[in-house]
């Protein structure tokens, strides 16, 4: 058997057929209104995933096939309430894994994980506060800690969902919690950075990621928010004299960094730290979100599937360039050297379309 990928999710459209190899990450068998099964799936690359059916037929020939087993899927992609559904046709488990190339099927960081680990590390390098410094070390002198921690997703699906997901999300909140402790001085900067960098380190033991990512025992049953609070709280036990408003306020940020209840916040934000811990957090996992989506639509889109986090589909047509009176394309100079110091736009004619196509690239 050819055990090559040759098809991602990313390249499924309406209407093309498929015929390669997924993770299944999710099974679940329902009955129709005459009380026969089919089975409702979501097929995992490392492009993404796709909601997918078979029907009672299929299923009945199925054979046995379970979640994280990889599986030879043929069948077509139809449209199903505004998404993309794979119809399956034929169903089968690969017994024989031993050429499969894992790295096909498991979404992982675009970005450098040790260069991040060593950008987080620096932010943590500015904390002053020694019970502070003490508990970050706790925490990141632990190679196990580490390890995990480098290695975690931030999701099962919808934001940072992928190996160093965790971390990419806790540097980007990081980075933002110390800009904005430049802006509004009346944040405490050492309070508000550990808070940031620990507010989610209870999902190293929420979710488990082998080939596809799953919610452990302790994640159903506790919940990262609580788990962290736990992690945290015991490490604090172990620095003595560690002062009590310090620790309740650092671990209120914990507790309500998803601001509400119905999000699973046993408390809402009641100091400035913690508003903006929750605040910053939901602004980087819609990025995040945003992000995930964009990176799925090689196709060029104008409009991505329904999307449950945003509850709705988002629009992701590139934004069209502004033209002047005299046919010129005008954009906004991201870019402070640009040499035109009047109103920070960059002028491009429009008159040679083949230097049109070589500068596309650039913005």
């Amino acid at each position: 058997m050819n055990v090559k990928k040759s098809q991602y999710v990313s390249d499924l459209n309406i209407g093309t057929r498929v015929n390669t190899i997924f993770v299944l990450s999710k099974k679940q068998i329902k009955k129709k209104k005459n009380g026969e099964d089919y089975c409702v799936v979501n097929f995992q690359d490392r492009e993404g995933n796709i909601d997918g059916v078979l029907w009672t037929e299929i299923y009945k020939r199925a054979g046995d096939f379970d979640q994280g087993d990889f599986i030879l899927v043929e069948g077509e992609v139809k449209e199903y309430k505004s998404s993309r559904q794979l119809v399956v046709s034929s169903l089968k488990k690969i017994e024989d894994k031993k050429d499969l190339k894992y790295s096909d099927y498991i979404k992982t960081t675009s970005k450098n994980i040790n260069e991040m680990f060593s950008e987080l590390m620096e932010y943590t390098s500015r904390i002053k506060n020694p019970y502070f410094r003490k508990l970050i070390d706790l925490f990141f002198n632990d190679k196990k800690f580490v390890e995990d921690f480098k290695s975690s997703t931030a999701a099962v699906k919808y934001h940072h969902a992928f190996i160093g997901g965790l971390l990419e999300h806790t540097l980007s909140m990081t980075k933002v919690c110390d800009s904005l402790a430049r802006i509004y001085h009346n944040l405490n900067y050492d309070l508000l950075v550990c808070g940031a960098v620990l507010h989610d380190i209870g999902k190293i033991r929420e979710y488990k990621t082998m080939v596809n990512t799953e919610v452990t025992d302790e994640g159903k049953l506790l919940g990262h928010i609580t788990i962290g609070y736990g992690m945290i709280l015991e490490k604090i036990k172990q620095i003595k004299g560690f002062p009590n408003d310090l620790k309740n306020r650092l671990l209120h940020i914990v507790l309500s960094h998803h601001g509400y209840r119905e999000f699973g916040s046993p408390k809402r934000p009641k100091i400035l730290e913690a508003f903006v811990v929750f605040h910053v957090d939901y602004l980087d996992a819609d990025i995040g979100g945003y992000n995930i989506i964009m990176d799925g639509n090689k196709s060029g889109a104008d409009w991505s599937d329904y999307a449950k986090n945003f509850e709705s589909s988002v629009f992701l047509k590139e934004l069209e360039p502004a033209e002047d009176e005299n046919g010129l394309h005008v954009r906004e100079s991201m870019d402070n050297d640009t040499g035109n110091k009047d109103d920070g736009a960059v002028y491009e004619s429009k008159k040679d379309p083949e230097q049109e196509r070589q500068q596309e690239g650039l913005f």
